[in-house]
């Protein structure tokens, strides 16, 4: 697998995790680069998905907030305005 653009970095992995990677890039015919690419892009990937589920689930419940509240603050009114029609 090559990217187009790349960045030079460095990772520190546990041994027994960079000699499956090693395997495994081998099995693909990858660099261990190539394969921790390969590895992470649909990873990487399903993030915005969820990212959009949760932002929907949580403008979900703050509407459902907001109607509570609005409700709150009419059923306040109401007695408000009964005090005052007593007065």
């Amino acid at each position: 697998m090559k990217a187009t653009k790349t960045i030079d970095t460095s990772v520190t992995l546990p041994i027994e995790l960079y000699q499956a990677l090693v395997q495994q890039a081998q099995a693909h015919g990858y660099s261990v680069s190539d394969e921790i690419t390969a590895l992470l892009t649909p990873l990487l990937m399903q993030i915005p998905t969820q990212l959009v589920q949760e932002f929907v689930a949580w403008e979900a419940a703050s509407d459902e907030d907001w109607l509570s509240m609005e409700a709150t603050l009419a059923s306040l009114d109401a007695v408000a305005v009964s005090h005052e029609v007593k007065n």
